[in-house]
């Protein structure tokens, strides 16, 4: 199997669980940033697998973008989405701002990585905007991001049946 997989990232997390998705998938990976390159030609891969972070309800401009224009190619090929977001209970949401309702509905497999916040990494104002989130969070009982591990494993399992 030949799998290529797509993704944007922000801070870097996104990119780690590609790393960890690469190891655990069955044959050749290539593994493409899609916030710094642009997607090969997908006719060479057997298998696609798109996913990106969430920020303010929505994955990365480039991998909505690439989902829209290589839809009819996509839905041609087993296909994994995934979204790394610090609040799972979000994910439908996330996922139907995130890519087209065909290609949704085409996925072989869709996770939820969980997330982390990497403040040391944002910038000044997203770094002010996800205080007042962790701080309205943690008066509403929500629980901090965190990473879920457990889920690119199973994630990778469902993608290699």
């Amino acid at each position: 199997m030949n799998t290529l997989v797509l993704y944007g990232t922000q801070y870097g997390y996104t990119a780690e669980c590609a790393a960890k998705l690469n190891a655990a998938l069955s044959g050749d990976v290539t593994l493409v940033d899609l916030s710094k390159g642009t997607a090969p030609e997908l006719g060479g891969f057997d298998t696609v697998i798109v996913g990106g972070s969430i920020y303010m309800g929505r994955v990365q401009a480039k991998v909505s973008e690439f989902c829209a224009a290589h839809e009819a190619e996509l839905l041609q090929k087993p296909l994994g989405l995934f979204l790394c977001c610090g609040l799972p209970q979000n994910l439908q949401e996330s996922m139907t701002n995130s890519f087209p309702e065909a290609v949704r509905k085409h996925a072989k497999a869709v996770g939820c990585f969980g997330g982390e916040l990497r403040t040391a990494r944002m910038k000044p104002m997203h770094k002010l905007i996800a205080g007042m989130m962790q701080k309205a969070g943690g008066k509403s009982g929500i629980e901090p991001p965190k990473p879920n591990p457990q889920a690119v494993l199973d994630f990778a399992a469902a993608m290699n049946a």
